[in-house]
């Protein structure tokens, strides 16, 4: 398997650059981000994710590195990607200032052609009734789940919510309640 380049960039100017020079030559990287507790310099996500959608890209996984760093796993766009409503409203930021550069509005054009893959979820979704009720009916799960910070619990929310079939709901629920019951982030 190829090995994913890895940037550590600490500045908006550094990614900018990273992307124009590799933009078509690379199709993955894993961009290195201090966290906020450090002092280091880093990268706000919105501001990672405005230069990535300029030049095409778009971010996937987040992983943590260590108590100082996590690598935020960014791909080249395909016209067969679909875009949700806020890469969509960066991009009109980012072609307004004039930003964008050729291939990333190719993929902005492309992407404005599909429905976006929001359906309509607020940002902040309620536990859906299909969790809710598993939930309710295991304890160390239940514990598990509501000692989530914040930004877990929606993770596991909106991906119970995005399903479009109640089966798929029903199955992701279950597979979340799994998660919970054995002490598991998502993405862990």
């Amino acid at each position: 398997m190829d090995e994913i380049p890895t940037v550590i960039v600490e500045t908006r100017a550094d990614w900018r650059a990273w992307l124009r020079k590799h933009h078509r030559k690379e199709s993955k990287v894993q961009l290195i981000s201090y966290k906020r507790h450090t002092g280091r310099l880093f990268l706000t996500h919105r501001a990672q994710m405005e230069e990535a959608i300029c030049f095409g890209w778009i971010d996937t996984t987040l992983k943590r590195i260590d108590e100082e760093k996590y690598a935020r796993t960014f791909v080249r766009r395909t016209e067969k990607g679909s875009w949700s409503k806020n890469t969509l409203r960066y991009a009109e930021e980012m072609i307004a200032q004039n930003k964008i550069a050729k291939y990333g509005l190719e993929m902005y054009t492309a992407g404005k052609k599909k429905k976006p893959i929001d359906h309509d979820l607020p940002k902040n979704p309620g536990i859906p009734p299909e969790l809710k009720k598993l939930l309710s009916r295991n304890k160390k799960a239940r514990i598990f789940y509501e000692s989530l910070a914040p930004s877990y619990k929606r993770m596991y929310n909106r991906w119970v919510h995005r399903a479009k079939l109640r089966e798929t709901k029903e199955k992701r629920a279950k597979l979340v309640l799994e998660r919970c019951k054995e002490g598991k982030k998502p993405m862990n």
